[in-house]
């Protein structure tokens, strides 16, 4: 039965984002602590198993545990409870270490999140001591601490993207003769994870500027941000030569942020939010108007039957999670997925109901089959109609307003030889 609910919610989150990339790598085998950013509330242990690539246990905070079907999840996760001070009494906390010591001596892999919240923050905060104090008590011969990066492209978007960089092991040596860890040890160790992941994860001063860097890191890419994990590596490059130039010569990031901005305007100006299909345009690769369209003409029938079955009830997912979110942007997905789970399952098993009382049995089973594959299609078919608006947009534009559309093209050039020139030569690649 654990293995069953592990392949439906991992299949589930394989559906909500259309891409998970991976750099680097998790140790095939031994003992391993994985170490996270946090922005993407319950999704995000999802993501981390997907990524992996070897089965993973998590830590997870006691509360949950008290639902029971949060619970069955959780426990086919093999997820352990932590108790925060907050909410329940912390020296249960020593039977959770000692789970996680016979997991890792088992040469297992356990996942946590060294933040010990979720949250929304442009910037890494500051850690708990859990990991460092697991690693170093844990007597393991040849553990390695992996940080992990997490970077969405939008939290809150269905069919989105996410990246999930595995940065260099720490190995972690057992103490000698067994002693238990001084606080001095743990500081240390819990520094340097802090620093090992602030080096895999993307950071700014302020959301803002975390958004600027990745468009502008999208912008400024030869292919627009198309390969996610490239995407990432860029806009950590550009935000440490951000920070290193912004010491150095303000003056020079005045420049940059004006460019980003004018560059801003002129795509608001024209509505053609991807200068790269403008640039396809105009060099004669973009496909034509029949290739671009006869794709949606052929699914159509299709996605129309799947809207029809359950278009209403989608739109109002992403409301209905926003509000129990209560404005907290890191668990809005996290409320989507689920609501989507059972609004949309309500929906289709709802129609098989009424069809099957109007017109039998089988028809009823058609539809429950139907329903959901009819409503992927219905999904595919947006997906590739926005693509292809993008690219008739940038036709229309070519030819009513050329000079605008050779303007446009050639500001994208322009912005990516100003980032380039001010931050090139810090190491932004």
């Amino acid at each position: 039965m654990d293995s069953t609910i592990r392949a439906a919610w991992l299949a589930l989150i394989r559906l909500y984002y259309r891409e998970i990339v991976v750099g680097g790598a998790v140790p095939a085998t031994g003992p391993v602590i994985l170490v996270a950013n946090h922005p993407n509330g319950l999704l995000d242990p999802l993501v981390l198993c997907v990524g992996a690539g070897r089965p993973v246990a998590f830590l997870a905070k006691s509360t949950l545990f008290s639902n029971p079907l949060a619970r069955r999840i959780l426990t086919a996760f093999r997820a352990i409870p932590v108790y925060r001070a907050k909410e329940a009494d912390t020296a249960q906390n020593e039977e959770t270490f000692d789970r996680a010591r016979c997991l890792l001596a088992a040469s297992g892999c356990l996942a946590l999140f060294p933040e010990g919240i979720s949250h929304d923050e442009p910037e890494l905060q500051p850690l708990k001591t859990g990991a460092a104090r697991i690693a170093l008590s844990s007597r393991v011969p040849s553990l390695q601490v992996v940080p992990v990066g997490m970077l969405y492209e939008d939290k809150e978007i269905f069919r989105s993207r996410v990246a999930l960089t595995f940065g260099a092991p720490i190995p972690v040596a057992p103490l000698p003769g067994g002693e238990a860890p001084s606080q001095e040890a743990v500081r240390a160790l819990t520094a340097e994870i802090a620093e090992a992941l602030s080096a895999v994860m993307l950071e700014a001063e302020d959301r803002e500027i975390w958004r600027g860097l990745v468009a502008v890191a999208a912008w400024t890419s030869a292919d627009g941000g198309a390969d996610m994990a490239a995407l990432d590596r860029r806009a950590r490059s550009l935000a440490a030569a951000y920070r290193l130039l912004n010491t150095q010569s303000p003056e020079r990031v005045a420049e940059v942020v004006d460019a980003t901005r004018h560059f801003v305007r002129q795509l608001e100006a024209v509505g053609v939010h991807d200068p790269f299909a403008l640039e396809a345009e105009r060099s004669g690769t973009a496909p034509s108007p029949l290739a671009a369209v006869a794709p949606l003409l052929l699914l159509a029938p299709v996605a129309l039957f799947g809207a029809a079955l359950a278009w209403a009830p989608y739109r109002l997912v992403k409301p209905l999670a926003q509000r129990i979110a209560g404005g907290h942007a890191d668990v809005v997905g996290t409320f989507k997925m689920l609501l989507g789970v059972v609004v949309l399952g309500l929906t289709w098993m709802g129609w098989a109901v009424a069809t099957g009382m109007a017109l039998g049995l089988g028809a009823g089973l058609g539809v429950m089959v139907a329903g959901p594959l009819s409503g992927f299609v219905a999904l595919r078919w947006g997906e590739r109609y926005d693509l292809r608006r993008e690219v008739l947009r940038a036709r229309w534009l070519s030819v009513t307003r050329e000079a605008t559309a050779t303007a446009v093209a050639d500001q994208r050039r322009a912005l990516a030889a100003t980032v380039e020139a001010a931050l090139g030569g810090l190491g932004a690649g």
